[in-house]
């Protein structure tokens, strides 16, 4: 930044442009016609400034004279990756059509979006489009062959609004206010970019967000999810969810969110007022996946391999029920003899996570899998207090694993998180991995020695049962696993006798 600093000139400054370089700019540049220019900018030049690696989700925007749609598709031939193409509906829309290239290598996805600019004034053009954008950072280009060319040492940064003079402030500032209101899905932009660089937002925008926050609704439910998800992606989202809920602008998108204000005192198994539980709850999360501390490596090794809504993880997924975990106490909240109480919150946060899912468009799956971990997140403490007792028993370890196997290694992460969040002393989280360990211990051994194994089939339970196809059928079944794991049956006759015997009290 620095060296920088020392060739300001005006709008305009130099720096060698391998900073910027990327090896697929060499397949770009060769698609661009002789009498055309081609222009890279937004985040993957701020980010080049910064000096902040690269890392494995790649974002690039591209401007051209030609036609994007052109360019777009024969890069996409070129490399192989898939193409789409966006149109934005709107009078005053500078860059109507967005072309975008998307390509995955290994653990890598790259994202290209190309949109054109237009005029006989090429430089004229960039300046004003790169005017509209949304914040200064993101209103810097370079030439494609600046940054190719033998001479690249002194490729020219285009910055007409003062996006360098910002990052040296260490500042992410608005373009204008204006800007703001003509797409307000920059808002919840704004809090990712500034989660992504550590750059601190300007007191212009918070303001503007404390006072006009509400606009963000006027964005498509799957951009505000795409922009959210984002965010959780950054490794300390947590200090960004904080942040926006300062603001008062978390409660625009989740109003569910603005009602842990009114839940100062949890009772006695918390030390925190339920917002602040909610937010170490996700800080705690992400120290122990940062850090990989706490939680045993096997776990790990579980966990950060599901997909969902294209590009996103389990580990997303995962923060986003540490979010909404509690989201049902405000509702449930009571006190009863003196004594505070949120029964069935687990049951009420999972049907509104439901909800929110629906409402925000998060697709079948994400929702299903946050709502069940909200729906279990109180599993292992139950556990735990079971072992602690002495009466845990293979019947409710089997029914743990029967219920939340798909979300188990989930679930401890986040209990874990939730213990540490809640001021859990050392004994009380040693017991909590204790417990966890049983039941890994458990489903490695008594479960994989029966898995497959059931003494009788469904067909053989409905011909000595006399019973005709059906959910009894299945029940019947799985209670002659569970006796199976417990070792109360271990033969063929004595399955016989015991489905006999359980057919009778189910149908009484």
């Amino acid at each position: 930044m620095e060296k920088i600093q020392d060739q300001l000139k005006g709008n305009k400054h130099t720096i060698h442009g391998l900073n910027f370089y990327l090896s697929f700019f060499d397949d770009i540049a060769k698609l661009i016609p002789r009498d055309e220019y081609c222009f890279i900018v937004g985040g993957w030049v701020r980010d080049r400034i910064l000096g902040i690696p690269v890392g494995k989700k790649v974002d690039v925007d591209i401007v051209v004279t030609s036609n994007p749609e052109e360019v777009g598709r024969k890069f996409a031939e070129a490399i192989g990756g898939k193409f789409f193409v966006f149109e934005k509906k709107g009078i005053i829309i500078k860059r109507p059509v967005i072309c975008t290239v998307i390509l995955e290598i290994d653990d890598y996805r790259y994202r290209f979006d190309f949109s054109q600019i237009k005029g006989k004034d090429v430089e004229k053009a960039l300046i004003e489009d790169l005017k509209d954008r949304d914040f200064t950072a993101n209103a810097m280009a370079v030439s494609i062959d600046d940054v190719l060319s033998i001479g690249a040492k002194q490729t020219i940064i285009y910055d007409p609004t003062g996006g360098i003079r910002d990052l040296e402030k260490g500042i992410l500032r608005p373009i204008s206010l204006e800007n703001l209101k003509k797409d307000p899905i920059r808002l919840i932009r704004g809090f990712r970019i500034a989660g992504e660089t550590d750059l601190e937002l300007s007191e212009d925008f918070r303001k503007f967000v404390k006072e006009h926050g509400e606009i963000i609704r006027e964005s498509p439910e799957d951009k505000i999810t795409f922009e959210f998800l984002k965010i959780l992606s950054i490794k300390t989202s947590a200090k960004v969810l904080r942040l926006m809920y300062e603001l008062g602008f978390l409660e625009k998108i989740f109003p569910e969110i603005g009602k842990l204000r009114h839940v100062s005192d949890q009772g006695e198994n918390h030390i925190y007022p339920l917002d602040e539980h909610t937010f170490k709850t996700v800080d705690m999360l992400e120290f122990i996946l940062n850090n990989r501390k706490y939680i045993k490596e096997y776990i790990f090794e579980k966990i950060g391999n599901i997909k969902f809504l294209g590009e996103f993880s389990d580990i997303e997924a995962l923060k986003l029920s540490a979010l909404f975990h509690d989201i049902g106490k405000p509702d449930t909240f009571k006190k009863i003899n003196g004594k505070i109480t949120f029964y069935e919150h687990d049951k009420l946060g999972s049907e509104m996570v439901k909800k929110i899912g629906s409402r925000w468009r998060w697709g079948e799956d994400l929702t299903r899998f946050v709502s069940s971990l909200v729906r279990h997140h109180l599993r292992l403490f139950y556990l735990r207090e079971a072992d602690t007792k002495g009466t845990l028993t293979s019947r409710g370890i089997l029914k743990f694993w029967r219920d939340c196997g798909d979300i188990a290694y989930h679930l401890f992460i986040l209990s874990v998180a939730d213990a540490l969040a809640s001021g859990d002393k050392k004994e009380e989280m040693d017991k909590l991995i204790d417990t966890m360990d049983k039941l890994e211990a458990f489903k490695s051994k008594e479960m994989a020695r029966t898995s497959g194994k059931t003494l009788l089939n469904g067909r053989e339970i409905m011909k000595i049962c006399g019973l005709e196809e059906g959910p009894l059928v299945g029940k019947i079944k799985r209670m002659l696993e569970e006796a199976q794991v417990e070792g109360i049956v271990k033969t063929k006759e004595e399955a016989i006798e015991f489905i006999k015997k359980k057919i009778k009290e189910v149908s009484l």
